[in-house]
């Protein structure tokens, strides 16, 4: 019996972020990306999360490469959690795998990675799987896309793209080559759907550097703060070539900005002007001084975060401050930035992000390009990927509209399981799948009882109850009740007697029943669930 192509997405499906997809024929499987996503609101404690990267580690003699389209933590930011428990070749532009070099080299995994630089010139041979990149236009240099030829059919793996004819660094996305790829026909296309839902086209870069340009010249006399990703190098780059025209020393704070731009300057995908970069502390008239700055998501420990909230080592954001968010907020992000930029105005800053000015364009394509995209692969089969469920279901009806019958449209899950041969597919049982939890030196030890219990904490709080038990598990003394979060000790005094009588009522009829017995309790006075922790202790 023939062999079949299986496409299975472990990440980046029904979300934005954690992009993560297996290609797998017979006994050999490629991966392209290995990213997280960022927590939102309700993860309480959770610093990142991971795709379930499991399957790959299980059939890892199996893996021939894990390719890289390029080098945003969505992307890539996976890679040291997945090498701390296997090795793999990657594969990646020199700017892609220097930013992954760095990563590893902080976890010290460094020594599980063998790095192989490709071009855009170089088809890759992996077993059955025969690999091109092609060149795109994104928010970060060195940004690709794949074909991807099987023996069941060319597959076309767009990556993260927008079809900007001016992008900043001058690399668009080569729609020409692409072309010439896939002119034996393409199988099926893998698509970014992030900008499903907008219509037209994404606004050019140029226009950005032209606010930013016109922003600097009204600026007079004020020292200006800019925040953006530190990875979005076109714009760093556009910053220091405007700070160096206004007569601006550039001063940078952040340590993943100050890391990117040192990376990207020794790689040549920066141009610092001699003498432009000063330290933060440097002493340059207000008026002269750019900063740039991370934090335009409101992330806690980011540079701008400290400045709203006052606790910033070396900038104290005042009066006179003109500050600009340069970057757009992330799905799940909107509640901190907001409070950021209140405290921001608050100190008296003047602050322009988004709805007041363009500082800044998104580097996914909107619906006119991903139209475009679908009719210049003409794919047989179409998955939509990267994306919100919205997202997705939006990508497929642009697909109907560009003549792609709706059954040959896939909306898959993370964990399916696409399978063709090359003239039919199906999506196969899937495999399981979770979230991977990160919560400082715990991967994966926080599962969804413990976020279950994390949400009941910041909603109702906790009870410990305290019970004197003797060597022979007799009750002995008054049980003790301690409350965090749930009601003031000193104004609950009724209530809380009240559960002690009903602790001392119910370990009559065992221990086991005491916890169960306080949670009914306190929802029976309260209608809140508090977390209930019985401690025994013997006296």
């Amino acid at each position: 019996m023939a062999q079949k192509l299986r496409i299975i997405p472990l990440g980046g499906l029904g979300e934005i972020g954690k992009n993560m997809t297996v290609y797998e024929y017979g006994r050999n499987m490629i991966v392209v990306d290995c990213g997280v996503m960022f927590p939102d609101s309700t993860m309480y404690g959770i610093d990142l999360v991971l795709p379930d990267y499991n399957y790959v580690v299980q059939n890892q003699d199996r893996l021939r490469g894990v390719l890289l389209t390029h080098g945003h933590m969505d992307h890539i930011a996976a890679l040291p959690y997945l090498l701390r428990e296997m090795k793999a070749t990657l594969y990646g532009t020199p700017l892609t795998l220097g930013l992954v070099e760095r990563q590893l080299t902080e976890k010290g995994v460094l020594d599980n990675a063998t790095m192989q630089v490709i071009d855009k010139n170089k088809t890759l041979h992996f077993g059955p799987f025969q690999v091109t990149p092609f060149a795109v236009a994104h928010s970060i240099p060195d940004s690709v896309g794949f074909v991807i030829k099987t023996p069941a059919g060319t597959i076309v793996h767009t990556g993260d793209y927008k079809l900007d004819e001016t992008p900043a660094g001058g690399r668009t996305t080569d729609l020409e080559t692409l072309k010439t790829l896939t002119k034996d026909g393409v199988l099926a296309m893998v698509g970014d759907s992030t900008n499903a839902d907008k219509p037209g086209r994404t606004r050019t870069e140029r226009v950005v550097g032209e606010t930013l340009d016109r922003l600097l010249s009204e600026a007079q006399g004020q020292r200006v703060i800019i925040a953006t990703f530190s990875s979005l190098l076109a714009r760093l780059q556009e910053v220091l070539y405007l700070a160096h025209k206004h007569g601006r020393k550039v001063a940078l704070t952040g340590r993943s900005l100050i890391e990117n731009v040192k990376l990207a300057s020794e790689l040549g995908y920066l141009d610092v002007p001699a003498g432009l970069l000063v330290d933060v502390n440097a002493r340059v008239p207000k008026g002269k001084m750019l900063i740039l700055s991370t934090g335009s998501q409101g992330e806690p420990r980011s540079a701008l975060n400290q400045m709203a909230n006052d606790q910033h080592p070396h900038v104290k954001v005042g009066q006179g401050d003109l500050i600009i968010i340069s970057g757009g907020t992330i799905p799940g992000n909107e509640e901190s930035v907001g409070q950021m930029l209140n405290k921001l105005f608050e100190h008296g800053a003047n602050v322009i992000y988004g709805a007041m000015e363009t500082v800044h364009v998104s580097g996914h394509g909107s619906r006119d390009e991903l139209r475009t995209m679908l009719e210049t692969v003409k794919p047989k089969f179409f998955i939509p990927a990267h994306g919100e469920a919205r997202h997705l279901h939006l990508h497929r009806q642009l697909a109907e509209a560009a003549g792609i019958p709706g059954e040959n449209v896939f909306i898959l899950k993370n964990g399916s399981q696409w399978v063709t041969d090359g003239q039919t597919a199906n999506a196969d049982e899937a495999i399981p799948v979770d979230d991977v939890f990160v919560d400082g030196r715990l991967i994966g030890e926080i599962g969804e009882i413990v976020m279950r219990d994390r949400q009941r904490l910041s909603q109702d709080g906790f009870i410990v109850a305290l019970i004197p038990i003797d060597s022979k598990k007799r009750l002995v003394g008054e049980p003790q009740i301690v409350s965090r979060g749930f009601v003031y000790m000193n104004d609950a005094e009724e209530l809380l007697a009240a559960s002690r009588e009903e602790i001392k009522r119910q370990y009559k009829r065992g221990a086991a029943s005491v916890k169960r017995a306080l949670e009914d309790f306190f929802y029976r006075e309260t209608l809140s669930r508090p977390v209930i922790l019985p401690q025994f202790i013997q006296v």
